[in-house]
């Protein structure tokens, strides 16, 4: 899917704040954090590495979709080329 027609799937699934994100390397912390709201991210360019709370580190790359539950706890990283994704948020 293209960015316009992500942002109009996610609004119809609940998401909201839904913005464009371009993140450059090494911007990213690399800390265990957690979303207070179920998120939504979706890779447009580059890649996302996200290592969950055991360890096991996924990464993801233009086209994939990636859901987070309120309160999970990751790290994300991105790639030597940074990335660019779509956010939303589900109050």
């Amino acid at each position: 899917m293209k960015e316009q027609e992500w942002t109009m799937q996610l609004e119809t699934e609940g998401f909201t704040d839904i913005q464009v994100v371009s993140i450059r390397p090494g911007d990213m912390p690399n800390e265990p954090h957690t979303h207070d709201q179920e998120t939504v991210h979706v890779i447009l360019k580059g890649k996302l590495m996200i290592t969950d709370a055991a360890g096991v580190t996924t990464t993801y790359e233009q086209g994939d979709r990636v859901d987070f539950p309120a309160g999970t706890n990751h790290v994300a990283q991105t790639g030597p080329e940074g990335m660019k994704m779509i956010v939303g948020v589900k109050r």
